[in-house]
């Protein structure tokens, strides 16, 4: 029994409807191709150039929107470019309260990148002391991010409570959640109130690490 119903059937045929190739194909073809032909310049089919996307990549992202229950997906060659793209939302002079126990790679991503380059402002909070968060929060505040559980301490959240304290304080701040250890199977942030979920597939979701 699944955690949430029908999730091994999405899991098996969201996004991997035969219906969309021409052949029928059960098991999505992959697509090596790095470009598309054009009915003229600047009209593609759907794709122009493989970097921006391609039919494999189109299959995994309904997927994965599927299982997290989500509207839309977007895939990336690496967790920390997922990261990237999300943190992109802020810009400088905006600020960011992340837990303090957050994986080592958005730490640096924080400290190094989003602060040092960036001119965006980050406070980092621990989100299971009564207050704390709250505490961090400042007029130009504009993502909160976490994990639950926690990369690599494993300690959990109250992810509906942080939803509710930064609905509170601001219902336009963008709440983020990373998601990697316990993936859509056992839990779905999307449904508690959080905006994003963000994942590295090469881990726990994909069957190993």
């Amino acid at each position: 029994m699944t955690t949430f119903p029908h999730f091994g059937t999405n899991a098996v045929h969201v996004g991997q409807e035969p219906e969309q190739w021409e052949m029928n194909q059960v098991v999505p073809p992959l697509s090596v191709s790095s470009t598309y032909k054009q009915h003229a310049p600047g009209q593609p089919k759907v794709h122009g150039y493989s970097r921006m996307g391609n039919p494999t990549r189109d299959v995994m992202q309904a997927n994965l929107a599927a299982l997290e229950n989500a509207k839309y997906c977007l895939t990336f060659a690496s967790g920390q470019g997922a990261m990237s793209a999300v943190m992109s939302l802020v810009k400088s002079g905006d600020h960011i309260i992340a837990s303090s126990d957050v994986f080592g790679g958005t730490q640096s991503l924080l400290r190094e990148v989003a602060v040092k380059c960036n001119g965006v402002e980050a406070t980092f909070a621990d989100f299971m002391v009564p207050g704390d968060l709250e505490k961090a929060f400042r007029p130009n505040t504009k993502m909160v991010w976490f994990e639950s559980p926690s990369n690599p301490l494993l300690r959990v959240i109250d992810i509906r409570e942080v939803v509710g304290v930064v609905r509170a304080r601001n219902p336009d701040v963008v709440i983020v959640v990373d998601n990697t250890f316990m993936t859509p199977y056992f839990q779905r942030p999307l449904s508690l109130g959080v905006d994003v979920v963000v994942h590295s597939l090469s881990k726990y979701i994909n069957g190993h690490s």
